[in-house]
């Protein structure tokens, strides 16, 4: 994903949401009237709901619907607004087609994040190669009894190595563009030398139901996308839409708040909470959704806690609680009275922070 730089950035992701304020109303002048009627009719004429909604289509089979976005247009529309979905060929915004066809001369001094990662990689293997040899060169030296300023030299190559090494990532940052293009393609995605852009935009199913409940984005109400994922509403049961329900709870709830939420599957949580989002910054808590009747035991949390501690960042466990009996859950899904239904749950939040004896000694 290329990240655009300065102002450029700010304004590309202007809006943290698919539904824009209304921000191009005209000056009122206090002392004149009809500046006031002016702004009232413009205000009375204005509106922010989208000229068209997003198509959704589902693929896959009955027990593992994917839903998926393939018009381009909506797919950037969605990501520039909030950062909804993942590029089914990427690590999330959808750049396969401009990592296949390179940089444009728009966004020349740009690199995708996998170009990015793929570099480093290179870069590290490198370096690692390079101090294998020496590390053998002065093991070879203190067998063959080499003297101490023998030593001392190869060490100050090897701290040399690595003066450069760091030198040059940091030289190079991320808006080099000075890489080797991978020239490998998918097989059939390219005609007459171009190429045919095969990626698609996936939804998880809290972003699909946040886009059709919360806000009115895409092109299916509520009823009809929770029928395609649960099947017919006279023959569910409370345990089969429970873990839904509770997940969904608590992606309304941080998305309410003004955070931008993520699947949070790389570091072993449910849901990574960005302050604006992933071109901004990195991600600051990962979010656990737990049942608040339920604990689990100790190596789960102390699992858990280690690898999200060990990604620098903060674990929050999310306990959603049930106000009503599960029949009258039951009953507001099959009657699709989602607001009640969505609304009799309580969220609490609890930070877990690993106790490490050598830094926690107070």
């Amino acid at each position: 994903m290329a990240k655009p730089k300065g102002k450029s950035l700010q304004q590309r992701y202007k809006y943290p949401l698919p539904i824009h304020p209304i921000d191009y109303l005209p000056s009122v002048i206090l002392h004149n009237p009809v500046s006031w009627v002016y702004w009232a009719y413009c205000f009375w004429k204005a509106t922010n709901i989208p000229s068209k909604r997003v198509h959704i289509e589902f693929e896959g089979g009955v027990n593992f619907p994917h839903i998926v976005v393939q018009d381009k247009d909506d797919m950037k529309y969605l990501w520039k607004n909030g950062f909804f979905g993942t590029g089914q060929l990427s690590r999330s915004e959808p750049t396969w087609l401009e990592r296949q066809e390179g940089a444009s001369k728009e966004r020349s001094n740009d690199l995708a994040l996998e170009k990015i990662t793929e570099r480093r990689r290179i870069q590290r293997l490198e370096f690692k190669k390079e101090r294998v040899k020496l590390e053998k060169q002065l093991l070879d030296l203190r067998r063959n009894g080499g003297n101490i300023e023998q030593e001392n030299a190869l060490l100050v190559q090897e701290r040399e190595m690595l003066r450069m090494f760091k030198q040059r990532q940091q030289e190079e940052g991320l808006g080099d563009n000075n890489s080797v293009v991978e020239e490998s393609m998918i097989e059939g995605t390219a005609v007459d030398h171009e190429y045919v852009d095969i990626e698609s935009l996936e939804l998880m199913s809290v972003e699909a139901t946040f886009l059709s409940f919360a806000l009115p984005i895409l092109d299916i109400s509520p009823k009809v996308l929770l029928s395609r994922l649960f099947g017919p509403s006279n023959d569910i049961t409370y345990g089969d839409i429970h873990k839904f329900i509770t997940h969904y709870v608590t992606y309304h709830h941080y998305r309410s708040l003004g955070w931008c939420v993520r699947s949070g599957i790389k570091f072993g949580c449910d849901y990574l909470l960005y302050k604006r989002g992933p071109p901004f910054q990195h991600a600051e808590f990962c979010i656990m959704v737990l049942d608040h009747d339920k604990s689990k035991d100790y190596t789960w949390y102390s699992s858990i806690s280690r690898v999200i501690g060990g990604a620098k960042k903060t674990c929050v466990l999310c306990y959603v609680e049930r106000l009503l009996p599960e029949d009258q859950i039951v009953e507001y899904w099959r009657t699709d009275n989602f607001i009640k239904l969505f609304g009799s749950y309580r969220v609490g939040e609890v930070i877990y922070k690993r106790w490490i004896p050598g830094k926690n000694r107070d």
